[in-house]
């Protein structure tokens, strides 16, 4: 569920026990920087849900990973959803 931080930023999800940017993955590096920002803001560590739209995206995963080891990483797939109506 979406959450309006006292800055204003709307954060993705907040969980028990993360802030999680939702993004696709094309915009990895700034779903970093807003992952951290809601971290910062709510004193729960990082996390970014990627959302992976085709086989291609992996390479922005990895690059995610790669760059924000610290960071937790979800990612969701046109085939998670399938059967979910």
């Amino acid at each position: 569920m979406e959450v309006v931080l006292p800055d204003k930023t709307r954060l993705d999800c907040l969980l028990a026990d993360y802030a999680v940017e939702v993004d696709f993955a094309r915009k990895w590096a700034e779903a970093i920087g807003q992952a951290m920002h809601y971290s910062r803001l709510t004193g729960k560590p990082p996390g970014v849900l990627l959302i992976l739209e085709a086989p291609e995206d992996e390479r922005y995963l990895l690059r995610l990973k790669e760059t924000a080891y610290w960071i937790r990483v979800w990612t969701i797939t046109p085939e998670d959803l399938a059967g979910r109506q």
